[in-house]
């Protein structure tokens, strides 16, 4: 197979292109990183990710361009765009990631200052007053049944129940305060 220089120039030429797109992809990955704070396994896993599809894709550009041939100036090319991306079109996407998180970051600040943690607070004292109230509640129950269990004297022997039969002269044979067993005594 013959190999022409406007070949070699339009292999050259894709592999700038390409270059480009892995940069873009990569780029994602970084502004992921700044927005997100992803820890140390999170971007060996990425850039795993990453370098097993740009040698596949770098593979795939060889085999359409070339028929299969690793030719220096593919890779070359590709070096070249992803280069001229991160000094131009990266640079400014990091800047705008690094913008947004800061105004995220002062955004939640805010929310959580003025927001989440008043809501918190509210709902840690109503917490304790149900709590608070659902003991009362339960002591109270116990003294309920602790109560039924020792009754009271019956009410025909409390003086205060004699007084006011006294002053009443009801029908249920109590007259004077005094019962009439205890009058003929």
């Amino acid at each position: 197979m013959e190999v022409t220089l406007s070949s070699q120039l339009f292999g050259l030429g894709i592999s700038v292109l390409v270059g480009l797109v892995l940069a873009a992809v990569y780029d994602v990955f970084r502004v992921t990183r700044i927005l997100f704070r992803t820890g140390k396994y999170v971007m060996y896993i990425q850039d795993i990710v990453y370098g097993a599809a740009a040698a596949f894709l770098t593979f795939l550009l060889a085999l359409c361009v070339n028929s299969g041939e690793i030719r220096f100036y593919i890779v070359g090319g590709e070096l070249v765009g992803m280069t001229v991306y991160f000094i131009s079109i990266g640079r400014i996407t990091v800047r705008i990631a690094r913008f947004i998180y800061k105004i995220c970051a002062r955004v939640y600040r805010w929310l959580d200052q003025y927001i989440f943690k008043p809501i918190h607070s509210r709902y840690i004292k109503i917490k304790e007053f149900i709590i608070n109230k659902i003991s009362q509640m339960q002591k109270r129950k116990k003294n309920s049944i602790r109560n039924k269990e020792n009754s009271l004297k019956p009410t025909s022997g409390l003086v205060y129940n004699r007084i006011i039969n006294f002053f009443t002269d009801d029908d249920r044979g109590v007259k004077g305060g005094f019962s009439k067993d205890e009058e003929k005594s």
